[in-house]
């Protein structure tokens, strides 16, 4: 690790399910950061302790313990609010009001039930297009409203 530099050691907000593919983290001071690069590796962990890392100009986030490093960037482009009643997961192009007044259609099929009533929804840019996180579930969205 020695040609890493740590820039702070913090724990994740919440449950964390290891990496997979522009995998969401916020962190304990309200910061998103999202995974730069495809990597695989499942870890379940609550709200676990982590270093994010820089090497030039790249940062990287490790899961303290753990030897499994993964590149990342910051976000802020960053919508959170609640889903104004009922969220039943996705269907394909499901529609959802936002408590803050916005409203999100699901812009690409896929379908994951998953019932809540009111549950948070955070919205991000990842690159290629924003993303709607609810429960655990994410789908790609576009806002048209």
């Amino acid at each position: 690790m020695s040609e890493y530099q740590i820039v702070k050691t913090i724990k994740i907000d919440g449950d964390f399910d290891g990496f997979d593919d522009e995998v969401l983290f916020k962190l304990m001071d309200g910061s998103y950061w999202i995974q730069n690069e495809y990597k695989y590796w499942y870890h379940y962990a609550y709200c676990p302790t982590v270093h994010i890392l820089k090497s030039g100009n790249r940062h990287y986030i490790q899961v303290q313990g753990r030897n499994e490093i993964v590149s990342i960037r910051q976000i802020s482009d960053i919508t959170e609010s609640q889903i104004n009643g009922e969220f039943n997961g996705w269907e394909g192009e499901t529609q959802y009001q936002l408590m803050n007044g916005e409203v999100w259609k699901q812009s690409t099929y896929n379908y994951d039930y998953t019932y809540a009533y009111m549950p948070v929804a955070i919205i991000y840019h990842a690159g290629s297009g924003y993303k709607m996180k609810v429960e655990g579930t994410i789908a790609e969205v576009q806002r048209i409203k």
